[in-house]
């Protein structure tokens, strides 16, 4: 079984140290992630350096792994409203070198936790509420 905690930018914990582990697949948009995870943990006025505009911090917890820590962002977009139209999008991937898709930080291996969001979304399921640990059958 696992389990997801979505953050809010109050009670986020510490990411330093965090760095690209993998993307999320194309098809998946701005509003798909909304969709997945609610409202953004941070958004573009928190970011410090300007690189990203819209990032979501994840726990995932597996009886396998325990719990890890994951972020999904956007990286070195033109502005926010760019990320909301384009990212994720497939067409874009001929724009951006490497496509525009969502990244995804860690500390460790993201690749159970990649495959377990991009299910999720291919199913239609959704981790949506913030700050509530959500159960799910798959």
């Amino acid at each position: 079984m696992s389990k997801i905690t979505v953050y809010d930018s109050l009670d986020a914990p510490d990411t330093s140290g965090t760095s690209l582990k993998g993307h999320l697949k194309y098809g998946i948009t701005y509003n798909d992630m909304i969709d997945l995870f609610g409202d953004p943990t941070f958004v573009p006025e928190d970011s410090g350096d300007g690189k990203i505009n819209f990032e979501w911090v994840v726990e995932f917890e597996t009886e396998e792994n325990g719990y890890q820590l994951f972020t999904l962002y956007d990286w070195k977009t033109p502005n926010p409203e760019w990320s909301i139209e384009n990212t994720g999008q497939l067409d874009q991937a001929k724009e951006f070198f490497g496509g525009s898709r969502w990244h995804v930080g860690g500390k460790e291996y993201a690749g159970d936790f990649i495959e377990f969001v991009e299910s999720a979304f291919d199913s239609g399921k959704a981790f949506v509420e913030k700050n509530i640990e959500k159960e799910l059958p798959f």
